[in-house]
């Protein structure tokens, strides 16, 4: 595997990206983030398939601050990181907001808080979208996950690549705040992704972690695969567009080497038949199509962009998990994680010689791997807040400060925080290019607050999380409040002090959406609308996003993919039946028996008289 991230050389590296593109690929992947690795050893198992995989950040997945769990406090704003930010937020008086999104091979695996969930069944089967029902995507989730924990069978696998484990560090103050969450009433949970029962409750969160090192794309997939001969992996590679003949079927890519001031172009040409496979991520993956001429025609016409196919839905429905954050300062001195890292005003070697000889201790711990999920509302079908614990006090009230001014920090004082995020949020918003050149970060909107029940949701978080914050369940640790502080009371202050420091979690999603809809930029197949031999392949096609941190079921949508990829005899239909009214009356069994029942149907749509008759003529 050579990367292109240091052109020392660039006639040297001129000439290599030259042989590259002299061959031709069964499968181009444009993005080597979590979803381009889980693809790129799925589909270069097959040793007659010539895979090429694209990825614009740096190689060096293996990093010791990526492989350890706690170097996520140097991750964010470093070179690991594109460093974008949302413009001008409406409902958060027009503050630009900071969004992290890892530029290394695995992506945003490498740079995110480990935390292993997949959201609940019903958020799938709300996806209505045919072949993705929660019971069709489960075996996709089983089969990449690699159980060290001991779950239960029925909804956990053992085999994969794609490690959950419980994290190897409690802190005290975590321990305790499960006591909290218990004695206010909250309910316990030791399995957040076990679809038998609710979601909601306390406990601990499953990581994704291997050894007490960070499981990512690129250490559980691309591992395994990295030398095979029908692979080939190119770091420091831009995607500039995909290329197409008149027919509108995708021939290749267009793309050029990172850090090249002669931005020199390369092409990547298909062999008959092959596809593009578009695994960039929500905010570049819509950003590529675009830059292609695929998507709204009125927007790419503005950039002189030549139209290939007028899809309006990229780029939009942008989706992400915002948050606001309540912290408290305790008496009780040396019991945060953050006083515990730093001796005498500087780094501990300590915890570091711990984890380097044993991978053990606190640095296996990306400081929110405690919480809960909660219902705000009782009329709610399922909870709508989630719940970080952090064993230590915030360093501001945006929750990302604390993560961006660790490392300059010399004395930090002991305390705890807790994290409010709206987990299955409704406000929307897009990503829009500002350029038709590929390296110039495209224009995003999160549309946080934008739908009022997100802002009511934060507001009642704050409201749990004072409560749980005071409790005397915490003895000798209860402290003062710091965020939001004793001046924010009221309804509105608290509201204000929420639009002020709202921050992300994470966990964008949703641009190049799927489904069967006018609105859907690509299938159930996963198949770009309008043109052929493309597909999206990443978080971007969740139509609604799932209650919980999103790399898991990234995995599965990759999973899912490479399978019917490889065998299209899985493939999900294209299409689906509409049904305008739904009878009331179940299935009769008889004729339950004798259907054969086409992928994908829903649960209501099998109440469809018309649907009886269909298959029982077939």
């Amino acid at each position: 595997m050579a990367g292109a991230a240091a052109l020392n050389n660039i006639p040297a590296a001129h000439a290599y990206e030259e042989k590259v593109a002299r061959e031709s690929y069964d499968y181009i992947i444009a993005g080597g983030g979590l979803a381009g690795c889980v693809l790129a050893e799925r589909l270069s198992q097959d040793g007659t398939k010539k895979v090429l995989l694209l990825e614009a950040g740096r190689p060096d997945y293996n990093a010791n601050i990526i492989r350890i769990p706690a170097g996520i406090l140097r991750l964010f704003r470093s070179v690991y990181d594109w460093q974008h930010e949302s413009k001008g937020e409406k409902e958060c008086n027009g503050r630009n907001i900071f969004l992290q999104r890892g530029k290394v091979l695995g992506g945003s695996s490498c740079t995110n808080v480990c935390l292993h969930h997949r959201g609940s069944a019903m958020d799938y089967d709300e996806w209505q979208v045919p072949g993705w029902t929660s019971a069709e995507v489960l075996p996709y989730f089983k089969k990449s996950e690699r159980d060290m924990t001991g779950q239960d069978p029925a909804y956990h696998g053992k085999d994969g690549e794609w490690v959950m484990e419980n994290v190897r560090y409690q802190n005290p103050l975590s321990k305790k705040f499960l006591e909290v969450g218990a004695a206010a009433g909250l309910g316990t949970n030791d399995d957040f992704n076990n679809w038998s029962r609710p979601q909601d409750g306390v406990g601990r969160f499953h990581v994704s972690q291997s050894g007490g090192e960070r499981c990512s794309g690129a250490s559980a997939f691309l591992s395994k695969c990295r030398s095979r001969k029908n692979l080939i992996i190119r770091t420091g590679t831009m995607v500039k567009r995909i290329n197409f003949d008149s027919k509108k079927t995708a021939t290749g890519v267009s793309y050029d080497l990172m850090g090249d001031d002669t931005s020199k172009p390369f092409e990547a040409s298909l062999k008959m038949g092959g596809e593009v496979l578009v695994s960039a991520g929500a905010i570049a993956s819509p950003q590529i199509l675009m830059c292609s001429g695929i998507g709204p025609a009125e927007h790419l016409e503005e950039l002189a962009i030549p139209v290939v196919a007028d899809v309006p839905g990229v780029g939009q429905n942008l989706q992400d998990h915002p948050a606001a954050v309540v912290s408290f300062k305790t008496p009780k001195k040396g019991i945060s994680v953050t006083s515990k890292l730093r001796l005498l005003g500087f780094t501990n070697p300590f915890p570091i010689l711990r984890w380097m000889f044993f991978k053990s201790g606190m640095l296996t711990s990306t400081g929110c791997d405690h919480g809960g999920f909660v219902k705000t509302n009782g009329d709610e079908a399922q909870a709508d807040l989630q719940l970080r614990f952090l064993a230590a006090k915030a360093l501001g009230p945006d929750g990302m400060t604390t993560f961006t001014q660790f490392r300059n920090t010399k004395r930090l004082e002991d305390g705890y925080s807790l994290q409010s995020i709206a987990v299955r949020p409704k406000s929307k918003g897009c990503v829009r290019l500002v350029s038709s050149n590929a390296h110039v970060k495209p224009m995003i909107d999160c549309g946080y607050l934008s739908d009022s029940d997100d802002l009511t949701t934060l507001r009642e978080g704050i409201k749990l999380c004072r409560n749980l914050a005071q409790s005397p369940e915490w003895g000798e640790c209860l402290g003062d409040e710091v965020y939001p502080g004793k001046l924010v009371q009221t309804d509105d202050d608290i509201d204000e002090y929420i639009r002020n420091t709202l921050h992300t979690s994470n966990a964008l999603t949703g641009t190049c959406k799927m489904g069967i809809d006018s609105d859907c930029v690509v299938g159930p197949d996963l198949r770009v609308r309008g043109v052929n031999g493309v597909r999206v392949v990443d978080s971007s096609i969740f139509p609604n996003i799932p209650g919980g941190q999103t790399g898991t079921p990234t995995v599965m949508v990759a999973e899912r993919a490479s399978a019917f990829i490889t065998n299209p005899k899985l493939a999900p239909g294209s299409t689906s039946i509409v049904v305008d009214e739904v009878l009331k009356q179940p299935v009769p069994p008889l004729l339950l028996e004798l259907w054969i029942v086409p992928p994908g149907i829903t649960n209501k749509q099998m109440h469809d008289p018309k649907l009886w008759k269909m298959n029982l003529e077939v």
